[in-house]
């Protein structure tokens, strides 16, 4: 049987170490190359090469990926970071390896939260949460109740979102800022949010999925889960993926209002949940494997009903 040659990129993250250990409980032939701009990366540890990257706004962050395929022979690349993959998506043809990559709409409008909510909103009938942009504090209180929400366009992991309750917090939070940040209305609370992944076939439909019911941990990843069904849910997933005909790992998140989804936001990548989905039986990295590697087709599981809880643990090296 052949070995094929794997490289995870963000290997200190969640989600580049979540990849690792997903393709480690699969029945794939791997070598397993890391990398990551972080020399004591903590997923140094669990692969079986690792290189120190450069970073993704490098200049020569191209030529140093592709010196790391060259000796290293690698097949497929799998981004654990957002920030690597935008960076190899407008050079994809010139990456010497098969790289797991979303359709052109799904990263591009990925990038901005109000790109998003304008491109939904001026071409599909999906229910959004009301969403204002380069407004004032009086406007915002009127459309969107108070509090609202302020977030930054350009966001992951939760980072930057404030709730707005006075004007005062309002002029701090946009001072020189205004045109970087939208303004949402509060959608239920944390209780009622839920991470969904779906591996698209890029045809308006997809292979396998499983819905989240999620609380998140203060750095903005999951840190606990439960494995619902939920047909609500999944009607309003399958008109999503309808809409955008995303291609293999994305991750849509959305809150519940009175039975109502309403759609947070989209990532055309495996996200940091990466992990406790594997041990449920969806393991989106081996399907990446299989998909965008193998060409072999992607069966829809069974998967195991249970709970998640990630918590804090230590790894310890010994100098020699």
């Amino acid at each position: 049987m052949k070995k094929y040659n794997v490289l995870v990129t963000g290997v200190g993250a969640i989600i580049g170490y979540g990849i690792i250990n997903s393709l480690r409980k699969s029945n794939l032939n791997l070598n397993i190359i890391g990398t990551d701009i972080f020399d004591d990366a903590y997923g140094r540890n669990l692969v079986d090469k690792f290189y120190v990257n450069v970073l993704a706004s490098s200049p020569n962050y191209i030529e140093h990926i592709n010196s790391i395929i060259s000796k290293e022979k690698i097949d497929l690349i799998l981004p654990g970071i957002e920030q690597d993959l935008y960076a190899l998506y407008p050079f994809k043809d010139k990456i010497n390896a098969k790289i797991v990559l979303n359709n052109e709409i799904c990263i591009n409008i990925s990038k901005d939260k109000l790109l998003t909510y304008n491109y939904f909103k001026s071409n599909s009938n999906i229910n959004l949460i009301p969403t204002l942009f380069n407004c004032s504090f009086e406007e915002c209180v009127e459309k969107l109740g108070l509090p609202f929400i302020l977030k930054p366009r350009s966001s992951y992991a939760s980072k930057g979102i404030q709730k707005i309750s006075t004007k005062r917090e309002f002029e701090f939070y946009t001072e020189s800022n205004l045109e970087n940040v939208i303004f949402q209305k509060i959608i239920s609370t944390i209780e009622s949010e839920y991470t969904i992944a779906v591996f698209g076939d890029g045809n308006g439909s997809f292979f396998d999925s499983i819905i989240l019911k999620r609380k998140l941990s203060k750095e903005g990843a999951t840190n606990k889960a439960t494995v619902v069904e939920n047909e609500q849910i999944q009607n309003y997933i399958i008109e999503i993926v309808q809409f955008l005909k995303p291609i293999g790992p994305t991750n849509i998140q959305i809150r519940i209002e009175n039975n109502i989804p309403f759609l947070l936001e989209i990532n055309p990548r495996i996200s940091s949940a990466c992990s406790i989905r594997s041990f449920f039986g969806y393991n989106d990295p081996e399907m990446c494997v299989k998909h965008y590697l193998l060409g072999e087709k992607i069966n829809k599981k069974q998967l195991k009903k249970g709970s998640a809880i990630r918590f804090i643990d230590d790894f310890i090296t010994y100098d020699e």
